[in-house]
C-alpha cells in the first residue's frame, strides 16, 4: 500500500470502520502510524471516537482542534494534520467525509500529499440504498474528485448488514465492484471482511483483504 491512504465513500458504507481496523493493522508494519479523522460533516461513527483504543495500539489519532471526540460536530482540522502527510517515515490514513461536501476539506491538502506515494480510496457497500448500482457509484466518485480535486485510484469492496453479513452480501459487493473497476478503470485494492468470514473470501479475488472488527458499532446496535 500507499505511504497515504485516503479513504472517501458514501455515509454508511462502513469506511471509518475499515480506517480503524486498516490502520491498526499497519502497525505491524514498524513504521509510526497516524489516523486522520478529517470528517468534519458527520456527526455519528466518527473514528477518533476510538482515539483511546487506537493511541493504546500505537496509532496516533489527530481530529479537531478542541480535544473532543465523541459528538463534536465542528470544522476545525487541527494542524497537526500537516504532520504525518509530510514525514516520509510515517503511514497516514486520512478518513474523510462521506459525501462530496465532506471530500472539499480534502482540496486544502493536496499541496502536501506525496503524489507518488497516495492511494484515495472509494468504498462501496452494495448494502446501502444509495450505492447499489454502477450508477449511483460513478455519481458518488465523479462528485468526491470535482469536490477533492484527487482522482480516486482504487475501490475497497466493503460490502455487509453488520452482523447479518453472509458470503451473499461479500458477492454481491465484489461483482458490483468489478462492474465499477471495468466501467471507470479503478482497480480493486482491498476487501474490508467481518473477521468470521475472511476464510470465505475466493483465492483469485483482486486486492488485499482486511479483516473488519466493528468498533464504532455500540453492543445494542447490533444485537450483542
Amino acid at each position: 500500500m500507499k505511504r497515504v491512504t485516503i479513504v472517501t465513500g458514501h455515509f454508511g458504507s462502513g469506511k471509518s470502520e475499515f480506517s480503524i481496523n486498516l490502520a491498526l493493522r499497519l502497525v505491524s508494519a514498524e513504521a509510526p502510524v497516524a489516523l486522520l479523522d478529517l470528517d468534519v460533516v458527520n456527526p455519528y461513527f466518527r473514528s477518533r471516537e476510538q482515539r483511546e483504543l487506537l493511541e493504546r495500539n500505537a496509532v496516533r489519532v489527530i481530529g479537531n482542534t478542541f480535544g473532543k471526540d465523541v459528538g463534536v460536530d465542528v470544522p476545525a482540522i487541527s494542524a497537526e494534520a500537516y504532520g504525518p502527510l509530510q514525514d516520509p517515515s510515517a503511514y497516514a490514513i486520512i478518513d474523510a467525509g462521506g459525501d462530496p461536501v465532506g471530500a472539499r476539506v480534502l482540496g486544502s491538502f493536496r499541496h502536501v500529499l506525496p503524489t507518488e506515494n497516495c492511494e484515495v480510496l472509494c468504498v462501496v457497500n452494495a448494502s446501502r440504498p444509495e450505492t447499489q448500482s454502477i450508477q449511483q457509484m460513478r455519481r458518488l466518485i465523479a462528485g468526491i474528485e470535482g469536490e477533492s480535486r484527487l482522482r480516486i485510484t482504487g475501490l475497497v469492496n466493503n460490502t455487509h448488514m453488520l452482523e447479518h453479513t453472509t458470503t451473499r452480501e461479500l458477492h454481491r459487493g465484489f461483482e458490483l465492484c468489478r462492474e465499477i473497476s471495468e466501467a471507470l478503470e479503478l482497480p480493486i485494492l482491498y476487501h474490508g471482511v467481518l473477521q468470521s468470514l475472511v476464510e470465505e473470501v475466493p483465492g483469485d479475488w483482486p486486492g488485499e483483504v482486511v479483516p473488519i472488527a466493528m468498533y464504532l458499532r455500540e453492543a445494542w446496535m447490533h444485537g450483542s
